[in-house]
């Protein structure tokens, strides 16, 4: 890999490690429009890290870079999970006991006046 893909990857993983952290901020306010919009940013980042990425070596800084790099994208992601999993695990109950209530409704109609 010469310097410039070198360079193009590791900028790649700091604007990666940059959006994960955005996320992250994201989620800890419940601003769920701006983490959608910022995991699909990220997918891209994704996307053309994996067209970038060589299995070649990488010297001992720019080895600890990157791994410092992927290591705070990990705990963001993690984080981010901490953060989302019970919310999602509340919407889809929501959504259970609405999707109960359509059944209901279909089965039985609407309740007549009293």
């Amino acid at each position: 890999m010469n310097a410039a893909d070198t360079e193009r990857l590791l900028l790649t993983y700091d604007r990666l490690s940059r959006t994960t952290g955005r996320m992250l901020s994201a989620a800890r306010r419940g601003d769920w429009d701006d983490l959608v919009k910022l995991e699909q940013h990220c997918a891209g980042l994704v996307a053309e890290l994996s067209s970038i990425e060589r299995d070649e070596a990488l010297s001992e800084g720019l080895r600890a870079r990157k791994l410092g790099l992927i290591r705070k994208v990990l705990a963001d992601d993690a984080a981010i999970r901490d953060i989302t999993e019970p919310w999602m695990r509340q919407l889809d109950s929501m959504l259970d006991a609405n999707r109960c209530r359509q059944r209901l409704l279909r089965a039985y109609g609407p309740s007549a006046p009293s």
